[in-house]
């Protein structure tokens, strides 16, 4: 007896919820167990600044919408703020931010966990919201059976599990930029008032969490074209879709004006695209990528997709594009079915990424995953209904192994690298940075230093955190940023036995010279949460 139509919805939404709470409690508890980020302190101190002085110019060119997030649970437990200084001098923002930063979770008496805590919040909200959108989307157009495939895809996607718990941009872009593009496409295939209102909302939205939300315009015209392709009323409906056009492109403005306080000159938005598509497009910044440092590699983000997704989703890709491609009925859904929404906003991320200057972290890529996820789940839910016995097997077991690998690094889902990686110790022979070490170790490395009972260490951190606040004594080596050094008792003359060294200091990438290349020779007593190696100085001895 075959299940009612009424009770494969209602298994199918309980499996969304089972899917969401997992993914919930995988990001939250995984958060805790992961020192604060390189960016995150400044996003969440420049929002609960904001919210307490009516100053948002700690970090002008990033749109605000993202310092509201973070910032607002943080600024109502009403933290103490940092005493303010005159407007850094030309050059010295940069370090007077961070500085503005430590100060605000390290030096004024606030409880940094909780901080750190609250601040993080909205990001596991986001993440969850984008495994709901997703849902949606590939539901209204493919059906439950891919709607659950690609939410459980984007839920367990290493880069959505890892910065679900970093209270930064990357992965509300991504939230954003579907929404967007998703909006974009119901009115361009039946346009009226209240999508257009929706339409503009949704882009306004997305303008204003990060700039490289501008790859909306592109999208918009790939679809305006694709749509025009199949209809018959051509006419009619370019006079319509002129018409709600013009309207959503005024909602979109109205929401970057409320969004930046009511600037109707958008001066502040337009410094943020001025100074960061200079940065982007015009500095290149140094990169490493598979052993090699670089001022940039054109196929830096294709290198790193393959090395921050699991090998089983690439198989699902392969078998998806085979399915819509060889068939007409493919065909078709790629040109006025439901796919070319996602494929445009899939294409046109590429393109921006592959233009970019900037490769310090896969994270830039994390808005072009979730359109890849809706296509692979339609295309694998179209080889499914056609396939034998032994394909649908393997489906599965690429589905179920896709879901399965990144767990594999809980609860340090940052330093995800894939199956094709030289083996988890030495991960960062193929990426580093953001890509796999942002500063998330120093809660790792002051747990081992309790357990192992060493007192003082050597340290060379990447990251933008404090680590005597998290009960870490240290002699400073070489780091990103200078660590001070800590004062000493009188008499205290005896060195550490031990060196702490963050994956991305051990590789010289932003250092003159190399000077931990001898490290790399010996093997490491430890391993800290995927992105601190721990030497016994003993055995580099002479």
């Amino acid at each position: 007896m075959t299940r009612s139509p009424w009770r494969r919805v209602v298994a199918s939404w309980w499996t969304l919820v089972f899917l969401l709470a997992g993914t919930g409690g995988l990001i939250g508890t995984a958060m805790l167990r992961n020192s604060a980020t390189f960016d995150e302190i400044v996003m969440i101190a420049a929002g609960a600044r904001g919210y307490q002085t009516g100053a948002w110019d700690l970090a002008p060119e990033h749109p605000p919408l993202v310092q509201y997030l973070y910032g607002l649970p943080v600024w109502l437990t009403r933290p103490t703020l940092p005493q303010e200084r005159m407007a850094p001098v030309r050059g010295d923002a940069m370090v007077h931010r961070y500085n503005y930063a430590r100060q605000f979770f390290w030096s004024m008496g606030n409880d940094a966990d909780r901080l750190l805590f609250l601040g993080r919040l909205p990001a596991v909200l986001c993440a969850l919201a984008l495994v709901l959108l997703v849902y949606a989307i590939t539901r209204g157009s493919c059906g439950p059976g891919a709607a659950l495939l690609a939410a459980a895809l984007v839920a367990f996607l290493p880069d959505v599990l890892a910065h679900g718990g970093v209270a930064y941009n990357d992965l509300p872009l991504a939230l954003a930029y579907l929404l967007a593009v998703w909006w974009l496409d119901r009115l361009v295939r039946a346009p009226d008032l209240a999508r257009a209102i929706a339409c503009g909302a949704a882009c306004g939205i997305a303008l204003g969490v990060k700039n490289s939300a501008v790859a909306l315009a592109p999208v918009a015209v790939g679809l305006l074209v694709a749509e025009a392709l199949v209809r018959p009323d051509r006419r009619a409906w370019f006079a319509r879709v002129l018409g709600y056009g013009g309207i959503a492109l005024l909602c979109a403005y109205l929401m970057l004006v409320v969004s930046y306080r009511g600037d109707f000159l958008l001066d502040e938005y337009r410094y943020g695209l001025h100074f960061v598509f200079g940065q982007v497009t015009s500095r290149p910044s140094v990169a490493y990528l598979l052993g090699h440092i670089s001022s940039g590699f054109w196929y830096f983000f294709p290198v790193a997709f393959l090395y921050k997704t699991s090998a089983a989703l690439h198989v699902l890709i392969v078998v998806a594009a085979i399915a819509i491609l060889r068939q007409r009925a493919g065909w078709r859904m790629l040109q006025g079915g439901p796919l070319p929404a996602p494929a445009l906003a899939l294409l046109v991320y590429f393109l921006l990424l592959l233009s970019a200057r900037q490769h310090i972290g896969f994270r830039y890529a994390l808005p072009a995953l979730p359109p890849l996820v809706l296509l692979t789940a339609a295309g694998v839910a179209r080889a499914w209904s056609g396939a034998t016995p032994w394909l649908r097997r393997g489906m599965l077991a690429a589905g179920v192994w896709a879901v399965l690998h990144p767990l594999t690094f809980y609860p340090y889902f940052l330093s995800y690298i894939s199956e094709y990686g030289p083996g988890r110790d030495r991960n960062y022979q193929v990426l580093v940075d953001s890509s796999l070490d942002w500063g998330q170790g120093l809660l790792a490395l002051r747990d081992w230093m309790r357990r192992e009972q060493v007192g003082r260490i050597y340290l060379s951190y990447f990251g933008s955190a404090v680590p005597r606040g998290y009960g870490i004594d240290y002699v400073p080596l070489p780091s990103f940023f200078p660590l001070p050094v800590l004062p000493r008792a009188p008499g205290d003359t005896v060195a550490p036995r031990w060196a702490a060294i963050s994956a991305t200091n051990l590789t010289g990438t932003y250092f003159v010279g190399d000077p931990f290349r001898s490290f790399r020779a010996v093997t490491p007593a430890a391993i800290l949460a995927r992105s601190i190696y721990v030497f016994d100085l003993r055995e580099l001895a002479p």
